[in-house]
């Protein structure tokens, strides 16, 4: 009898601290005191009316049921956010308190850390949810100063390349071309050489100078980082990368083939200053409609999205992007709130009705399939094709494709945006340089000489390397 008592007394003993053990951090929250989640972001326009439909949904059901108020706020465009957040962890004059959630890139997520720390994803997800995300997606989350992950994968995206079927496909028989010659730096160069020959007008622009970049380098299998376990890092660029750079990105921007004269390149090709571009997947929804040509002249047109192009005979690697969520460490209540938010939010209803409505991929493993996503965009009613055939060219690259992540280091944000202006912004100038000459009567053959010249990009290059060594030596280098 005695040994029968003290076995049933073991046994409610299990189950009492079995019970304590799962709902410990459930006894953080009481729905009777909700607390409020602030959480900031940078979507705008579509993006952000999906995303606040699902935090309206989330605060209706789960949030009411727990105690969680999830109070979403728009800071503008990505850098405003990052600048927002950053502001915020420093206390500068004027700045906001720090939200509970921010949007993030690696890049500014590692600097905000080193002020503010954030929450490892560790503390509030098991390795069996960890494992529910796509694996490259997480990574870009993981800190080389622990290894740790930091980073809440929410949508994801690449870039495609996008292009104006309607003008293109007269073109293109006229020359014998097919989406073939679309597949490589090298088919685009001899491409857009020939639409500026036949129409005097740019075919092509590059959205993201930085990721050409990035991207390239991975396609030669060569690294333009080389990290320590202090958080730091070196940068160089190869004689071949460099040759690469100048002569598929500069080279062809001097020439005229290619343009950049908006803030997207999504704008140049609504004027119809070029007929194709390299964006990201989340841009399909701006991919125009209606081609402007002048007041009085406009075209219906129909999109092309093609897999991101690669160099010949060379790797096939797009670069991987889309901010996910840092979790700032504060009080138990609100990182478990935030956290749970968090996993329901990327959990598979939610994640894919937003990735689809705003043409960003949804990060679980078992939500990446084409048929669902395309089936998601019908039953949603998704009008802009260009969104649906993003899929499809996205869905190629995730079977074909490395997707590439650039670690976060001291100063990779401003690396960041050292390779998105520099060269970009030496175009803009050499270019107001080149129509000078020209108007004073100098050889146009000539200035082409002195402004491709190999001394010119080797001056480019010492000039983005001193920068370069700059910013990284003020992150911690010596």
């Amino acid at each position: 009898m005695k040994k029968w008592i003290m076995g049933l007394y073991v046994l409610l003993l299990v189950f009492l601290f079995a019970g304590c053990a799962g709902t410990e951090e459930e006894g953080l929250l009481n729905p009777d005191k909700p607390i409020t989640v602030t959480v900031w972001h940078y979507y705008n326009g579509g993006a952000k009316e999906a995303f606040d439909n699902l935090v309206t949904q989330f605060n209706e059901t789960v949030g009411l049921e727990k105690g969680i108020v999830i109070d979403a706020q728009s800071q503008g465009a990505v850098n405003q956010l990052a600048d927002a957040v950053f502001d915020a962890a420093n206390e500068s004059i004027g700045a906001s308190p720090m939200p509970h959630i921010f949007a993030s890139y690696a890049d500014n997520a590692i600097r905000v850390h080193q002020i503010v720390p954030l929450v490892p994803l560790t503390s509030y997800f098991s390795e069996e949810e960890l494992r529910q995300y796509r694996q490259e997606f997480l990574e870009e989350g993981r800190f080389i100063t622990d290894n740790k992950y930091y980073i809440v994968p929410i949508a994801k995206s690449s870039e495609n390349l996008y292009v104006n079927r309607t003008f293109w496909m007269p073109f293109a028989e006229k020359h014998g071309y097919n989406e073939r010659n679309l597949a490589t730096w090298e088919g685009i160069y001899e491409v857009a050489q020939a639409y500026y020959n036949d129409t005097g007008k740019s075919f092509f622009s590059i959205d993201a100078g930085a990721n050409f970049i990035i991207s390239s380098s991975e396609q030669l299998g060569e690294t333009l980082y080389t990290y320590s376990e202090d958080g730091t890092a070196e940068f160089e660029m190869s004689d071949r990368l460099k040759e690469k750079v100048w002569t598929y990105y500069y080279k062809p921007f001097i020439e005229g083939y290619y343009k950049k004269s908006g803030r997207f390149s999504s704008d140049d090709a609504k004027t119809g200053h070029v007929l194709s571009y390299t964006g990201s997947t989340a841009g399909a929804a701006y991919f125009p409609n209606v081609v402007a040509l002048s007041d009085v002249e406009s075209f219906n047109i129909e999109p092309l999205v093609l897999p991101y192009p690669y160099f010949e005979n060379q790797d096939k690697v797009s670069i991987q992007q889309g901010a996910g969520m840092c979790i700032t460490q504060s009080d138990s209540s609100h990182e478990y709130a935030a956290a749970l938010f968090l996993k329901w939010f990327t959990s598979k209803d939610q994640n894919l009705a937003f990735a689809v409505s705003t043409g960003y991929f949804p990060v679980m493993k078992d939500s990446l399939d084409e048929t669902e996503m395309i089936a998601e965009a019908e039953k949603r009613e998704v009008k802009n094709s260009a969104i649906k055939e993003s899929i499809k060219a996205s869905n190629i690259m995730f079977n074909d494709y490395t997707l590439y992540n650039s670690k976060a280091f001291k100063g990779s944000y401003e690396m960041r945006v050292l390779l998105d202006t520099h060269l970009l912004n030496k175009i803009h100038s050499d270019l107001l340089e080149i129509e000078t000459l020209i108007e004073s009567g100098q050889s146009y053959d000539e200035i082409m000489r002195l402004y491709l010249s190999e001394e010119a990009m080797q001056t480019w290059y010492s000039n983005l390397k001193y920068e370069a060594d700059l910013i990284l030596s003020n992150n911690g280098k010596e």
